[in-house]
């Protein structure tokens, strides 16, 4: 495993009301990447499931679980001092991945496909699919992080609230206790309308999840030019007096598919894909105390794939 740590200067910096340059502070900063002593994530799992089958291929499933998971990677800051090319020391504060927290998730999963029996010949194979899973999750740090500010500014544990809780650009801490495991969203859908007759099979699917947390501290929802509302930081009301680091959420999203496949000859099939025909835009929110605002919006629009398969 390759390891490289990047480090920066950060001057900050506002006019006052005679257009002058004010400096406000300079931040020394840091962020390693990589780490050879990581352990692997581990998860201990229970699964119970129960399954019933009616009909030709038709059939009803629940199944819950729960995850308990060890050795999360999260990022960790620590203060190492370095010398400039003069021989004055800096502090700077340089955050890398460690085995840091612990998590858990637990939820349950419906499942209900069936193929319609009574129905005109020409309609035989047609069917229907859905699949809805609840998942609740938790994640938190092996030491507990038990402040609802992340300021003074450079403090080491100020960092750590920022890389786990989140930090909003007023010094509060967004997520002061447990938070989701990134990733999961708490609901998901499925559902699709199936069509398998001879050589002919056809899905129409639509897929949909609520939002979920995306990370801490990164794509670029971070700064340095907060403003501290903390009354016992020494630095209350005072510019560039906070790093502040959003958490960033994917919001909710749902699209439309089809497929189609046609097995012309043993050898040949042909096929037909359509992604995304509603022409979803998925969107990205940062959190702060004053709720959620949006980010930034991806349109990717509608794809289309045709595809032959011959096997010789």
């Amino acid at each position: 495993m390759q390891t490289y740590t990047t480090l920066s200067q950060n001057v900050h910096t506002h006019q006052d009301a005679n257009g002058v340059a004010v400096l406000d502070g300079i931040d020394y900063s840091g962020n390693a990447k990589g780490n050879p002593l990581l352990r692997p994530t581990l998860s201990n799992n229970a699964d119970l499931t129960a399954e019933y089958y009616f009909g030709r291929s038709s059939s009803l499933t629940l199944a819950v679980f729960n995850k308990q998971l060890k050795d999360i990677i999260i990022g960790q800051t620590t203060s190492v001092s370095l010398n400039d090319s003069t021989g004055a020391p800096h502090a700077f504060l340089i955050t890398a991945p460690v085995n840091g927290a612990k998590g858990r998730a637990s939820g349950l999963e419906l499942g209900y496909q069936q193929y319609f029996d009574r129905l005109p010949a020409w309609l035989d194979g047609l069917g229907v699919s859905a699949n809805y899973t609840y998942i609740d999750s938790r994640m938190s740090i092996y030491a507990p992080l038990n402040r609802a500010w992340c300021t003074p500014k450079g403090e080491l544990a100020s960092a750590l609230a920022a890389n786990v809780g989140g930090c909003d650009t007023d010094g509060r801490v967004l997520n002061p206790g447990n938070v989701p495991m990134t990733g999961m969203s708490k609901n998901a859908l499925n559902l699709a309308v199936l069509y398998d007759r001879g050589p002919l099979s056809a899905r129409l699917a639509y897929s949909w999840r609520s939002k979920y947390l995306q990370a801490f501290n990164a794509y670029g929802a971070t700064g340095g030019d907060g403003v501290d509302q903390n009354p016992n930081s020494g630095t209350t009301g005072q510019t560039a007096s906070v790093n502040y680091a959003l958490p960033v959420w994917g919001g909710a999203y749902g699209q439309l598919d089809m497929g189609v496949h046609y097995k012309v000859t043993d050898d040949l099939s042909v096929s037909f894909e359509a992604r995304n025909l509603t022409d979803a835009l998925y969107k990205q929110y940062v959190q702060q105390g004053i709720g959620f605002k949006e980010k930034g919006a991806f349109y990717t629009g509608r794809s289309y794939t045709l595809q032959a398969h011959y096997s010789f």
